[in-house]
């Protein structure tokens, strides 16, 4: 695993990310998750998610992003360890918390 920090811009994936399942379209939550993010997390020890550029992140993307790591296994401390979520947009801050909150409502799920 390299130890240096590795971002990913969202916007770099899809201006206009839509959906939750890969039947919804490329530019889905499970696709992003699955193809970009997940294989980001197992190379490297810290990543930056970038927010900055997209229209906007629909709830069933971004939840299926962030609370779909959850799912698949990934704790949120370990998570919020490694991973750090950030934009320079104020229309676009809502999302970081909205993603942590994903992520926890998932675990709390989890649990139960």
């Amino acid at each position: 695993m390299e130890a240096e920090s590795y971002e990913i811009r969202i916007v770099d994936f899809s201006e206009t990310p839509f959906g939750r399942y890969v039947d919804d379209g490329p530019e889905s939550g499970q696709v992003f998750r699955d193809n970009v993010l997940i294989p980001a997390l197992n190379q490297h020890a810290h990543l930056t998610l970038i927010l900055d550029g997209v229209e906007g992140l629909p709830s069933s993307f971004w939840e299926e992003v962030m609370g779909g790591l959850v799912r698949q296994g990934w704790g949120v401390g370990d998570l919020k360890e490694r991973m750090e979520i950030v934009t320079t947009e104020a229309e676009l801050e809502t999302y970081v918390r909205l993603g942590w909150r994903y992520a926890e409502e998932a675990a709390s799920k989890r649990q139960h």
